[in-house]
């Protein structure tokens, strides 16, 4: 699952949750407990991820992802199951709508820093290459001297000395 399809089931989760409904008829009293963990594991993975993301440590958060995957898509299949009985989060105790702002307010930060995030890697990768490119028209010449070579336009490697 990719970040940005993972953002977006994020907010869908969050506005389905935050919309008025009826309440949860047919469902067991293991249901709604088992629901609320899923939001309070996904909030609580988001908040790791969050703090390695506030401190530019792209690959703790990334080593996240699997575990992120894993429960939104348990989280997912709860709120299918929870939509399809009609459980809406006003409808239910205190503690459940609280468990439910809280993972609003994570995944709208999660999103956020998400998305800065994407921005500086495409701007340190756009970096990277110019600066690549920049180092290959300076050096050496196709016939061995100093200086600029503007002919050539294409960043290419070779084990040629």
């Amino acid at each position: 699952m990719t970040l940005r399809k993972l953002g977006k089931t994020v907010r869908r989760f969050a506005e389905h949750f935050s919309r008025g409904d009826k309440d949860g008829q047919g469902l067991d009293g293991s249901f709604l407990p088992h629901l609320m963990g899923a939001f309070t594991r996904a909030a609580d993975i988001m908040v790791r991820e969050n703090h390695f993301l506030q401190n530019n440590d792209v690959s703790a958060a990334a080593a996240l992802l699997p575990e992120k995957t894993s429960t939104m898509e348990e989280l997912a299949a709860l709120v299918a199951q929870a939509r399809k009985n009609g459980v809406r989060a006003e409808n239910l105790s205190s503690s459940f709508q609280q468990v439910q702002r809280r993972f609003v307010e994570v995944s709208t930060q999660n999103s956020e820093l998400l998305q800065e995030a994407l921005v500086t890697q495409e701007a340190v990768m756009k970096l990277l290459i110019e600066s690549a490119v920049e180092a290959n028209r300076h050096g050496y010449s196709r016939t061995g001297e100093a200086g600029s070579d503007t002919s050539c336009g294409s960043l290419s490697l070779n084990d040629r000395a």
